[in-house]
């Protein structure tokens, strides 16, 4: 976290380690650590100060260990409060939450490397995600957004840049 003259710059991550499988995910389907719905714990990106009340979310990069970027398209949820979570990995997303969403991202992982890949996504609004309660952990879930081919125990990074003023 960086100090600003006029605010404070964070970024928060959070990871999972998806299952053990290479099932390919269709647009739509949930992304997660689990195949079981009961089972799925949403992303908790944590930071050191509260983030809420006036602020922003700028955008999200999300690295994975897997070096494919064919159909890599993700899309994150972001929430104020956990989402109840009604469906398991490579499984129709579906969850509640709605009084509590704050918006979505979506990220194409386009840059591929010998040891992963990755890429960075700004609001699906085109506008940052405004932050509207006086906490210090938003919460995620990723949506594919393509057919994509996981590879097998992929681990997710997901680092959100948000700016509190």
């Amino acid at each position: 976290m960086s100090t600003t003259s006029s605010g404070i710059a964070f970024v928060a991550n959070a990871t999972f380690t998806r299952p053990s499988d290479t099932t390919a995910y269709a647009s739509g389907d949930m992304v997660a650590n689990s195949t079981t719905a009961g089972s799925v714990a949403a992303l908790q990106f944590l930071t050191a100060t509260p983030i809420a009340g006036v602020g922003r979310i700028d955008a999200v990069r999300i690295r994975k260990s897997g070096t494919s970027t064919t159909n890599a398209s993700f899309r994150v949820h972001f929430f104020n409060t956990a989402p109840t979570i009604a469906s398991g990995d490579n499984a129709a997303f579906s969850t509640s939450g709605s009084s509590t969403y704050i918006g979505a991202m979506d990220v194409t992982i386009d840059r591929a490397f010998t040891d992963g890949s990755c890429g960075r996504g700004t609001p699906v609004t085109v506008s940052p995600i405004l932050l509207t309660t006086n906490n210090t952990t938003l919460f995620g879930l990723v949506e594919a957004r393509g057919a994509y081919t996981p590879a097998s125990g992929e681990v997710f990074e997901l680092l959100v840049e948000g700016y509190k003023f």
